[in-house]
């Protein structure tokens, strides 16, 4: 999925864009592009609720030791390239639950991406020149407030949603005005 998401790089961020024309993406949208490209369904098969897509294991399973971490604690022996990166919060999202606890306190998802390997996150970023890039560390210590963690997911094989819907794809990232 890495491999599928690095085109990316360089996209403008745009919250809930999926590549339409004249549009970006987001987080999420990464991520969704990067599973369509390695297996048949479309983006609309996953879940935009990171509960469910947990749930179901649809983006892959929990990474024992990494999930949840806080950065401090944070082993990168135990993460691979490709793995799906979760960000942590405290701040509620009551359109969902909470995804775990984290140091005994709720914690929700408020940002996605892939690791790059060596501390480095592709993910669609609203901060630091909006736009999709490999960088962690600015990301993190410019949203240190909300960040209270990480949870990794990996998967061995492609992504598997619970329902496969089949029909337009997004559309290939060459498409898209840089």
């Amino acid at each position: 999925m890495l491999a599928a998401a690095r085109p990316l790089v360089g996209v403008p961020y745009d919250l809930g864009g999926r590549l339409q024309p004249g549009r970006g993406t987001d987080c999420q949208g990464v991520v969704f592009y990067a599973a369509e490209r390695v297996q048949r369904c479309t983006w609309r098969s996953f879940s935009v609720m990171p509960t469910k897509t947990v749930a179901s294991r649809e983006l892959g399973a929990p990474v024992e030791g990494a999930y949840p971490t806080t950065m401090a604690a944070l082993d990168l022996t135990l993460i691979r390239p490709g793995d799906v990166v979760l960000f942590l919060g405290r701040s509620e999202n009551k359109a969902e639950p909470a995804l775990t606890t984290l140091d005994g306190a709720a914690v929700w998802v408020w940002h996605m991406g892939l690791y790059a390997g060596e501390g480095r996150v592709l993910h669609a970023s609203p901060f630091a020149g909006a736009v999709v890039d490999e960088a962690l560390g600015d990301f993190v210590s410019a949203q240190s407030e909300w960040v209270h963690g990480l949870a990794f997911l990996r998967s061995d094989r492609a992504p598997s949603p619970a329902r496969c819907r089949r029909g337009a794809r997004m559309p290939d990232v060459r498409a898209v005005v840089r």
